[in-house]
């Protein structure tokens, strides 16, 4: 329950702050509201829209009554809903799903299969819940569910451009204390009825989370914005099938938590996914989220901008260099400002989809200071001679490189969060992002800088080999990194002496070469010894020379029998080698194999 009682403790900072609301609400989008006269007649309903920076209109996000959980079946929400729901009036769509047009380009609306059971389950719901009530707001709601019918609309004239929006409810006239117009879920004879009705019907038992005794949630909430799920949410606790149940118990009181618990869980965590926050980003299959502990707000605010920095970095080179050094002055406990407490506690929660509901990939609580010197140790361990990126790496935009195509959907399902926590905690490397990389140069035959870089990072930190070289190391005695040395070389003497090639003997022999040198290399040698003696007779022995030295130094940290068979990691040191002499630069500063080209 760690996870779950750190989301409700921030739901009680946020909900300090005014960002989130309050308990029994949840943020949804609201596009208009139906006006109502004291007697429940509609005057008007407004767009409430508000246009995007390309002018479009959006909906707009508002605290309302907490949505239910909708799967399947029918069943409203209170005090707001879609028109269908509290009209009973729709757009009618094609088969595509797509708005009708009459002749006239004109919005065609009506019912649809279930539009006139939605709107009956509305007006049954607030009939029943607003019975007696003697609030001016409420009984507008109420004579508005006992006299509309859904043919009002069209008589009325009302534009449909509303409809099949998330529609509110406001009495005319009716201002909070700021002058601002209220809504009727917004009076407080509203909030008062809702809390009534909320536990009525609940058990009581010891809630896991608070450690206090309160009416138990037997449906948690529904969880929105997890890339992959159901985009009408899926839950982080469920209990959905007797297989799951023990006890006697159903559902929720499986794991007792209580109604306002479970309600605050969910709204933090809503909040960190909903879309500008700032706090949550993807990586492979995951959706990852991050918060501090700190009852400052705008220290809060910071560090949230320099964890989605870490995790994000900026392209702008400035931006780049103060969040390098924020980062390591937090390292090394140097000051980086007074929002920067090393002690702060910071907390990272990856989640994925299932079947059944969501699954959590990682979980890093740490503070501050852990997680400064973890992401300036990534970057370290990815150092390359020139850099592999042009600033800091985002740990996802490595997950590329093992993906066919470089597609995200052709990321290894599991690959981003075993990634995120060898990142985060300072773990070894999962072994599958070296077998990735190597499986993809032996697809592919890119052999760039990027994934030379992720190679020498799980090299340096999984075999602790800290000095492995960012750039030429020819005093390396590796034999696999002297092999794939020697396999540049050889591979330069070639297009030297044959130019205008289609293919060299990296197309062709690289992945056998890298995997079983023993069998390979004594053919390569053979026949670059060849295209060695054409290229003495082209070129006057200037070159050939140098590439005859250069062989004859590889050589000589060599023992005479050759490696039968490379393991994944040698693999790994044969294609830094090779990298490192294809780009190396001889005394002339002319590239080893071919003069002017562009690194990878």
């Amino acid at each position: 329950m760690t996870i779950l009682t750190e989301l409700s403790r921030l739901y009680d900072r946020l909900q300090t702050t005014g960002d989130a609301p309050p308990p029994g609400y949840s943020m949804e989008n609201i596009g208009g509201e139906v006006v109502l006269d004291r007697a429940g007649r509609v005057l008007a309903i407004r767009d409430l829209r508000v246009a995007d920076e390309k002018g479009k209109p959006r909906p707009r996000k508002m605290a309302v009554p907490q949505a239910v959980k909708r799967t399947a079946g029918v069943k409203p929400n209170m005090f707001w809903d879609k028109s269908a729901y509290v009209l009973g009036v729709t757009l009618l769509k094609d088969a595509r799903g797509k708005p009708i047009l009459d002749d006239d380009g004109q919005l065609i609306f009506g019912q649809e299969k279930r539009t006139s059971q939605e709107h009956a389950a509305f007006v049954q719901a607030h009939d029943a819940l607003l019975a007696g009530a003697e609030d001016a707001g409420l009984r507008a709601l109420l004579g508005f569910v006992q006299t509309w019918q859904p043919d009002m609309f069209g008589q009325n004239g009302h534009a449909p451009d509303l409809l099949d929006e998330n529609l509110v409810f406001r009495l005319d006239g009716d201002f909070d204390e700021n002058r601002q117009p209220r809504f009727i879920h917004d009076r407080a004879a509203t909030r008062q009825l809702l809390q009534r009705g909320a536990s009525g019907e609940a058990d009581t038992a010891l809630c896991l989370i608070s450690g206090t005794n309160g009416p138990v949630a037997r449906l948690h909430p529904s969880i929105k914005g997890v890339m992959g799920a159901q985009s009408s949410g899926a839950s982080l606790v469920a209990f959905n099938a007797a297989a799951y149940e023990s006890f006697g118990k159903s559902q929720g009181e499986n794991a007792p938590v209580s109604q306002s618990a479970a309600f605050a869980y969910g709204t933090a965590l809503n909040v960190l996914l909903a879309n500008g926050s700032g706090r949550n980003l993807r990586i492979g299959d995951s959706t990852v989220v991050f918060w501090a502990e700190t009852p400052d707000t705008g220290a809060a605010q910071g560090i949230d901008e320099m964890l989605f920095g870490a995790l994000n970095p900026p392209d702008e080179a400035a931006e780049t260099a103060r969040l390098r050094a924020t980062l390591e002055n937090i390292a090394e406990g140097r000051p980086a400002g007074p929002e920067f407490a090393p002690e702060t506690r910071v907390f990272i929660l990856g989640l994925a989809p299932n079947a059944a509901r969501l699954s959590v990939r990682f979980w890093l609580p740490g503070t501050l200071g852990d997680f400064a010197r973890h992401v300036t140790r990534f970057w370290a361990d990815l150092a390359l001679e020139p850099p592999a990126w042009k600033g800091p790496p985002a740990a996802w935009s490595l997950l590329y490189e093992v993906a066919m195509q470089r597609k995200a959907e052709n990321i290894p399902p599991r690959l981003g969060g075993e990634l995120m926590q060898a990142v985060l905690r300072g773990s070894p490397y999962p072994r599958t992002l070296l077998s990735g990389v190597i499986q993809r140069i032996r697809a592919d035959g890119d052999i760039n800088r990027k994934r030379v870089a992720i190679l020498t990072a799980y090299i340096r930190r999984n075999l602790q080999e800290k000095e492995f070289p960012m750039s030429l190391d020819r005093d390396n005695p590796n034999p696999a990194y002297r092999l794939g040395r020697l396999f540049a070389v050889l591979e330069g003497i070639q297009l030297k002496a044959l130019p205008g090639l289609n293919a060299t003997i990296k197309d062709r022999y690289f992945a056998a070469a890298s995997a079983t040198p023993a069998r390979v290399f004594p053919l390569l040698v053979k026949t670059g010894t060849h295209h060695l003696s054409k290229l003495r007779k082209d070129d006057g022995g200037g070159l050939a020379h140098w590439f005859d030295a250069e062989m004859g130094a590889i050589w000589a940290g060599l023992e005479a029998n050759l490696p039968r068979a490379l393991n994944l990691e040698d693999q790994g040191r044969f294609i830094a080698g090779y990298y490192h002499q294809r780009w190396a630069k001889k005394d002339t500063n002319d590239d080893v194999i071919d003069n002017g080209s562009t690194q990878p």
